[in-house]
């Protein structure tokens, strides 16, 4: 109730007309925020890091008759300690930024399920994101995950995207539910006779209890080096097509807690991106302790021999609160002797040397309103 009253002040202050009809939106989000000691390989260093995953949204609905609903979101990135980039071993400067978009986006919502416009998560990235016991921190299974070994293609496909046409439906009673979307990845005209870089994402989750399995496959269409990612540049059309499927699984037993995910990517042009990777997760709640570990591995990259690694991290959560916990993690990136593989979500500690290990200590706190 707070969070609504709070959320109709702020409204009302900058835009008191434009928000007098709306009774219901809501304030949430989450600070994370760590101190961390870092090694890329060729050196080391510390950092505060606090865009961890944190963020904050306002959301909203209205009711339109005969089962209708019209759905909306506002979230963005939220960087606290006033570095407006990502931290770097040189990062300098304070710009006390609110930074980057996230799920934003307008639609409606039904019996039949929910369609929107705007920027958000593929079901790609969706798909086994419960799996990640790590999220947020430096042992972040997209370390790995949707990567192929460096960080110029460390966020090729567990995408957050713009210009995206999304549908998610309800879960069926059986425990099932899909997601699709398209993504026009290119606003502009066709250029040299190459088609627009658009893309498309689907998965199904199939949730029963203690058991969660779900699959996923997406491709990206006449792609230069990148696609059209929320908070980067659009690059112009190509010639290249790139896909990816995974699928994965997840179990909880008590105490226990299980999963694993494999994912195999493929590509064409002159970055080859063919290679599969698998992974395993684990966790044990002990009262307020949550104590877990994940180990994964990638192949070669392409034709590049020597090119694949060994991600795993351990470490330990300590619930204050339902809403309040500290985090303890120690993560490796284990390349081989040709790998350049990064560590954290899109590669934020960046190999520094090729064949080196990168590795990291992180302490941090989260908190969830």
């Amino acid at each position: 109730m707070m969070k609504k009253i709070l959320a109709v002040a702020i409204a009302s202050a900058f835009a008191a007309p434009a928000f007098a009809a709306t009774a219901n939106v809501d304030v949430y989000g989450q600070i994370n925020a760590s101190v961390e000691n870092v090694d890329n390989g060729a050196d080391s260093w510390n950092r505060m890091v606090t865009n961890n995953n944190s963020f904050i949204g306002f959301k909203g609905s209205e009711d339109l008759g005969s089962g209708l609903k019209a759905v909306w979101q506002i979230e963005a990135n939220l960087e606290i300690t006033g570095n407006g980039s990502a931290p770097t071993a040189a990062s300098t400067g304070v710009d006390g930024n609110i930074f980057g978009t996230r799920n934003t986006f307008i639609g409606l919502a039904g019996g039949w399920g929910t369609a929107i416009i705007g920027t958000h998560d593929t079901p790609y990235k969706l798909s086994t994101g419960p799996l990640d016991l790590f999220v947020g921190t430096l042992g972040d299974y997209n370390g790995i995950f949707g990567s192929a070994g460096s960080q110029a293609n460390s966020d090729l496909f567990d995408l957050l995207t713009g210009n995206t046409i999304a549908y998610m439906s309800p879960t069926f009673m059986c425990g099932l539910d899909v997601k699709a979307a398209y993504v026009i990845g290119l606003e502009g005209v066709e250029t040299g006779g190459n088609d627009a870089s658009d893309a498309y994402s689907l998965a199904a989750t199939y949730k029963n209890g203690p058991l969660f399995v779900t699959g996923a496959y997406e491709k990206h269409m006449s792609v230069g080096t990148s696609l059209c990612v929320a908070g980067a540049t659009c690059l112009g059309s190509g010639v290249n097509d790139r896909d990816a499927w995974k699928v994965g699984a997840g179990f909880t037993f008590g105490n226990f807690k299980i999963g694993g995910v494999y994912e195999s990517m493929d590509g064409d042009g002159a970055i080859n991106i063919e290679h599969d990777t698998w992974g395993l997760m684990g966790g044990y709640q002990m009262g307020a302790f949550l104590l877990k570990a994940s180990y994964a591995q990638a192949d070669d990259v392409g034709s590049t021999a020597n090119s694949g690694t060994d991600m795993w991290a351990v470490g330990a959560d300590y619930a204050m609160s339902k809403r309040t916990k500290v985090q303890l993690t120690y993560a490796m990136q284990d390349n081989d002797s040709n790998g350049v593989w990064g560590l954290g979500q899109g590669a934020s500690v960046a190999n520094g040397k090729a064949g080196e290990a990168v590795s990291g200590f992180s302490l941090g706190m989260v908190h969830s309103f």
